[in-house]
């Protein structure tokens, strides 16, 4: 017997894309865990197809490193097709090619501080930005997650 899908949150859908697959697991069963529905995407090409083909999709969880990709570059062709989408980068440094609007939240956090930044997206979603609004933010460390 299958068991039901719980219903995906109203708010749309995510991806995750990060460097290794234990930091995906968590960061995908944590979102999912909290009603999000979530894609995984073991690479940009995979993310920026996702993108592509669900138009729904309205964040982009993105590793510098897990990329196989120029993060830059992946988050600028991700928005040319779907421009009204979110990008979180997690990384311990902001890549310089990175656009302003991109938040980088450290590759250490709590749950609660993922949550609380994936929100404050969904949020500056809805609310219109002119271009050249965008405000970098680098967030600083906080405690380790408990796995």
């Amino acid at each position: 017997m299958l068991s039901q899908r719980s219903e995906p949150s109203s708010e749309g859908r995510r991806i995750v894309v990060c460097d290794y697959n234990a930091l995906l697991l968590s960061i995908t069963g944590l979102l999912r865990m909290n009603r999000y529905c979530v894609f995984q995407a073991h690479d940009g090409l995979a993310a920026e197809e996702l993108c592509r083909q669900l138009p729904e999709i309205v964040l982009l969880v993105v590793n510098t490193y897990g990329t196989g990709v120029n993060v830059g570059d992946l988050v600028r062709r991700v928005r040319l097709a779907s421009p009204g989408i979110q990008v979180l980068h997690i990384g311990s440094t902001v890549p310089p090619e990175l656009p302003d609007d991109v938040p980088t939240l450290p590759e250490v956090f709590t749950p609660e501080f993922l949550l609380s930044y994936v929100a404050t997206l969904l949020e500056r979603r809805r609310t219109p930005r002119l271009p050249g609004d965008g405000l970098r933010l680098a967030i600083p460390l906080g405690p380790p997650i408990i796995a």
